[in-house]
C-alpha cells in the first residue's frame, strides 16, 4: 500500500491561507520598512487582510475550507499519524508542583509604547465609545489602534522614553525584591527547624498512650471477658472522585464576551481565541480580549505566537 502523505491540520483560517500565500511579498514589503521576524510580517498581513473587500475575501474561505476538509479525509485514512503534542514548559518548583507568582513581585512592563499610549487613553476613549452607543473591548480597542496609527514617529517618541523608564525601573525593582528574598531564606529555615524537632518529640509520647489499651485488650481476653470488642479491621476505601471532576482543578479561564466570541467565529479565529484565554500567563496578566483577537490575526492563528505579542517576548 502506498504511504499516505501526511496532510497538517488548516490554522488560522481565511486569513492564515491569506498569509501562507503572500508571505513572501509580504515580507518584502516589511523589509522596504525597515523591519524584519515575524511580527512584523504578521502585522503587514493584518493590515493587508483588513484592507480587502469581502468579494476578494472568498477565494481564501474556499482555500481554507478545502484543506479543512482534506485534513479531515487524512484523519480517516489508515496511515494518518497523530500529531505529537510538545510538553508545556511550566516553572516548576522542587516537589513538581507549578510555582505561585509571589504577590510582592514587582509588575514587569509590558506592551511597549502602545501599552503606554492606550493605557493613557482607556478612559476618554471608553468615554467617546459609550456617547456612540457602543458596548464592549472591541470599539474601544479598534479606536485606540486607530488611533496610534494616526500618531506620528515624533509624536511616538514620548511613549517609547515612558516605556523605557518603565522598564529600566522594573529592572531594578526586581533586583531589590530578589536581594530581599535572599535575605529572609535564612530566617525561614532557622524557623522551620525547631517545630520539626518538637514534631519528633510528640511520636513516642503518642506511642505511649497506645501500649495500655494494648494490655488491656489482652488481658480482657484472659479473662475471658465477652464484652464486644472494637473492630480494628481498617475502614473500607472511600471512593475516590475521578480526576477532572472538580471545577477548581481545572483553569477556568478569561471570560470573554459573546459579541467578541461571534466576531473571532467569523474570522474562524474562535477555537483559537478561548485556547489563548485560558494560558495561565495570559490569565494571570488579565489581558484585553480584543488585543487578544487583534494578535491572533497578526499571528495568523497561532497561538503562541500570539500569547509572545501579547507578552512582549
Amino acid at each position: 500500500m502506498a504511504d499516505t502523505q501526511v496532510v497538517k491540520r488548516a490554522a488560522g483560517g481565511a486569513f492564515g491561507q491569506f498569509l501562507n500565500a503572500n508571505r513572501k511579498s509580504l515580507s518584502e514589503k516589511a523589509g522596504q520598512d525597515g523591519l524584519k521576524g515575524v511580527a512584523a510580517v504578521s502585522k503587514a498581513a493584518s493590515q493587508a487582510w483588513k484592507e480587502l473587500s469581502d468579494a476578494d475575501k472568498v477565494p481564501y474561505e474556499a482555500k481554507f475550507k478545502e484543506a479543512q476538509a482534506a485534513y479531515e479525509a487524512y484523519k480517516k485514512s489508515d496511515g494518518f499519524v497523530a500529531p505529537v503534542k510538545k510538553e508545556k514548559n511550566n516553572k516548576k518548583g522542587k516537589d513538581g508542583k507549578k510555582q505561585k507568582k509571589d504577590p510582592e513581585a514587582p509588575k514587569k512592563a509590558v506592551g511597549g509604547a502602545y501599552g503606554i499610549f492606550s493605557a493613557e487613553k482607556r478612559a476618554e476613549f471608553t468615554k467617546a465609545v459609550e456617547a456612540k452607543g457602543e458596548k464592549g473591548f472591541g470599539p474601544i480597542a479598534k479606536m485606540t489602534s486607530e488611533a496610534w496609527k494616526a500618531v506620528s514617529a515624533e509624536e511616538k517618541k514620548p511613549y517609547e522614553e515612558r516605556f523605557g523608564k518603565a522598564q529600566e525601573e522594573y529592572k531594578v525593582a526586581l533586583a531589590a525584591f530578589k536581594e530581599k528574598k535572599a535575605a529572609e531564606m535564612p530566617k525561614k529555615e532557622e524557623q522551620a527547624t525547631p517545630s520539626k524537632a518538637k514534631a519528633g518529640k510528640k511520636a513516642p509520647k503518642a506511642q505511649k498512650e497506645a501500649s495500655p489499651k494494648k494490655r488491656g485488650r489482652k488481658a480482657a481476653a484472659a479473662d475471658g471477658d465477652d464484652t464486644p470488642q472494637k473492630s480494628t479491621a481498617p475502614a473500607a476505601k472511600r471512593g475516590r472522585k475521578p480526576v477532572g471532576t472538580s471545577g477548581k482543578d481545572e483553569a477556568a479561564g478569561l471570560v470573554l464576551p459573546e459579541e467578541l466570541l461571534l466576531a473571532a467565529e467569523k474570522e474562524n479565529l474562535r477555537t483559537a481565541l478561548e485556547n489563548l484565554a485560558k494560558r495561565p500567563d495570559i490569565v494571570e496578566k488579565n489581558c484585553d480580549g480584543a488585543k487578544m483577537l487583534d494578535a491572533l490575526k497578526q499571528a495568523g492563528g497561532l497561538v503562541n505566537k500570539a500569547k509572545s505579542l501579547l507578552l512582549g517576548c
